[in-house]
């Protein structure tokens, strides 16, 4: 359904984003994951059309045969908000905080051609359908009168409006605690249609998605199905995440990962990971294929 090849995302001269290729079926759910700075987020404003000023895209994605980059903004005004959506990380700066929660989710409908009145109706249907309580009055409540949670619900409400084809989220539980990212997470695997879930929580996406990206310094450098990749990870950078996420012994220290992610434009050449890999060799000076059918890695000394 969603097709994505040679996907880079340029600031001036530098390189933030490279040669990003997957894709994604018809009810398929995938996970990105990687550190901070990895350009997660960037991938997916990429597909939406919203990268900041000065920012471009090239490649190519389609979503069902239509174009997503390089495309007019009118275009994408069609698109967004029908054909694909996204719940973005912090609520409070994506909602409008002068209008009340109702009319921010009749808003989207309204702008895709769908009567006024029934647009305000669908919205408090909506907003019972992410599970909040007292629909009626959360319509009427502004964005500052409600919980992180109940926020985060609205703009999941927002996103399903006009039933995309495709959902992107990108890190949507990460200021909420415990009780209320495991329903968050639960709904949005019951309501989601096909899914791109950001985040840099490995035990989050294993209990959403099927399949999982991995994501370094820009690049994708190892993909498959969730369930192998974290049982038997080959790139030395997705053995290292799943070591540190794992508690250790009593009585022994946490694993880590070496150094930082390095700041875009100051990648190493070739593997970027190998300034931080104690397995970095000469012949990492080079960029590694993506290679493997299914489960696919970049790495010269893959785990065995």
């Amino acid at each position: 359904m969603l097709t994505v090849e040679g996907l880079s995302v340029r600031a001036e001269d530098i390189e933030l984003v490279r040669e990003v290729s997957f894709g994604i079926g018809p009810g398929e759910r995938v996970g990105l994951i990687g550190e901070s700075g990895s350009g997660k987020s960037l991938t997916a404003l990429a597909l939406m059309g919203l990268l900041p000023d000065g920012v471009t895209a090239s490649g190519t994605a389609r979503l069902r045969e239509r174009d997503l980059v390089g495309v007019p903004e009118r275009r994408l005004k069609d698109l967004r908000g029908r054909t694909v959506s996204m719940v973005f990380q912090e609520p409070m700066t994506a909602l409008n905080p002068l209008m009340r929660v109702g009319a921010q989710v009749a808003e989207v409908m309204t702008l895709h051609g769908a009567p006024a009145r029934g647009a305000r109706e669908r919205a408090v249907e909506l907003l019972g359908r992410v599970r909040l309580p007292d629909p009626e009055r959360i319509a009427r409540s502004y964005p500052h009168q409600l919980s992180g949670g109940q926020r985060q619900r609205v703009m999941l409400a927002i996103a399903l409006a006009n039933e995309p084809e495709l959902l992107i989220c990108d890190e949507p539980t990460t200021a909420l605690d415990v009780t209320v990212q495991r329903q968050m997470l639960e709904l949005i695997a019951e309501v989601a249609p096909a899914l791109l879930f950001i985040t840099h929580d490995l035990a989050v996406v294993a209990s959403v998605c099927e399949r999982v990206l991995v994501m370094y310094g820009g690049r994708v450098v190892e993909s498959g199905p969730l369930r192998e990749v974290f049982a038997r990870p080959r790139h030395r950078y997705t053995e290292g995440l799943l070591a540190a996420s794992r508690l250790p012994p009593r009585g022994t220290r946490l694993a880590t990962i070496p150094g930082t992610v390095p700041a875009a434009g100051t990648f190493p050449e070739g593997c970027v990971f190998r300034d931080r890999c104690a397995h970095a060799s000469d012949d990492c000076a080079t960029v590694p294929e993506l290679t493997g059918d299914g489960h696919a890695f970049a790495c010269r000394h893959p785990r065995d």
